[in-house]
């Protein structure tokens, strides 16, 4: 189908597409959580880039800990703020900053860290988030409209890494007015499917001389998500993943809450920069487990009503932990005119029900770093 401007979804996974709407949800309740995720490819296919920035970090043991517990800040507990201002999170809140920077398949900098709730703040009126020294605002240039990134973070042994990027939107914000379940849904706003993404990152050790420089120039995405409600109850599974073709983008998902009895399986198509939304058929076939015991379909399959097809070969783990996995995909999209078009794409598959399992917390905390230091591990 084709979004239409103004629609208000009732389902548990609400969709949109919009700059304006890619702004901080304040929530009043510890169990929230908001996140935004960029990603690229370069141009010659062996370097990938993941920045996710949240207000509430869903794999940290102190949030799912506090969450668990249904601890939840008083109303006295936020602060109040004139609408033009940046606005702080609840004390309570557990923001972090994830960076991962892939070569050939293998993260080769990959920094996760945790932050005091004092140490964030976004806008509630246009996008922009910062935690920490690290911030993305979106912004206009005569080149173009899209966000900047900067990042400045700690890798293991405090070697300091940090990057300044830019996302260009080259599609993007397909259903500006559309109205989105905030509620008692999971919302998922598909901001900028194709973006030139341009920039560097530098590493330097603790005396500030410099280790290493990487130029990037490559493809990528930017999507926003947010939910009212603690993920480990709310989502049962979810595949999600997209990649960019000559003449087209596909975005998919196929999402299942706990208790549902079906699932949301969409395949969304940029071309001529148009946006549509399609209900799918889904097929999936070679299950294995990873190393931590996550069991996924090696080959997924997405048919609409009028034939448009996507083949899925997740055919390398490039991110791997109890709750979720990160792959370079092979991915075949058919179009009404028949024509195979191939490309690799980034894809996911989040199984939180783990996240529940405090036993796990002791080797989830070993990757995350804290108070400006560096994790245990990579």
């Amino acid at each position: 189908m084709t979004i239409a401007a103004g629609q208000t979804l009732r389902e548990k996974f609400s969709f949109t597409s919009s700059i304006a709407a890619d702004v901080w949800s304040p929530k009043q309740n510890a169990k929230a959580y908001e996140w935004w995720y960029f990603d690229a490819l370069s141009d010659d296919g062996r370097d990938a880039l993941v920045v996710i920035f949240l207000d509430n970090f869903i794999f940290s043991p102190r949030y799912n800990k506090k969450t668990e517990n249904r601890v939840s800040p008083t109303a006295g507990e936020f602060r109040s703020n004139p609408p033009t201002a940046l606005t702080d999170a609840a004390p309570t809140n557990i923001p972090a900053v994830a960076f991962t920077y892939y070569r050939d398949g293998k993260p080769v900098y990959r920094a996760i860290n945790e932050f005091n709730g004092d140490e964030f703040s976004a806008s509630q009126n246009e996008p922009s988030c910062r935690i920490g020294e690290n911030f993305f605002k979106f912004e206009s240039a005569p080149y173009g409209s899209g966000y900047f990134i900067s990042i400045k973070t700690k890798l293991r042994k405090n070697v300091q890494l940090e990057a300044q990027l830019e996302w260009v939107a080259i599609e993007s914000d397909f259903s500006p007015q559309k109205t989105v379940n905030q509620t008692d849904a999971h919302v998922w706003n598909l901001v900028v499917s194709r973006a030139d993404v341009s920039g560097k990152i530098s590493l330097k050790d603790e005396q500030g001389k410099e280790l290493n420089v990487v130029q990037f120039r490559g493809t990528g995405y930017h999507d926003h998500n947010y939910d009212n409600r603690w993920l480990p109850e709310t989502v049962r599974d979810w595949q999600w993943g997209r990649a960019h073709f000559s003449d087209a983008t596909a975005v998919f998902y196929r999402y299942q809450e706990c208790g549902a009895g079906s699932e949301t399986t969409k395949l969304l198509t940029v071309r001529h920069n148009e946006l549509r939304e399609r209900d799918a058929e889904y097929d999936e076939q070679h299950l294995t487990r990873d190393i931590f015991g996550i069991k996924y379909p090696q080959r997924l399959t997405f048919l609409t009503e009028d034939n448009l097809r996507l083949r899925v070969k997740q055919t390398k783990i490039i991110d791997a932990s109890f709750f979720y996995l990160r792959f370079l995909s092979e991915m075949t999209l058919t179009l009404r005119d028949g024509k195979p078009r191939k490309s690799i794409g980034i894809t996911e598959y989040l199984n939180p029900k783990a996240l529940k399992y405090r036993w796990l917390d002791w080797l989830v905390n070993m990757r995350i770093g804290r108070n400006g230091k560096g994790a245990f591990l990579a």
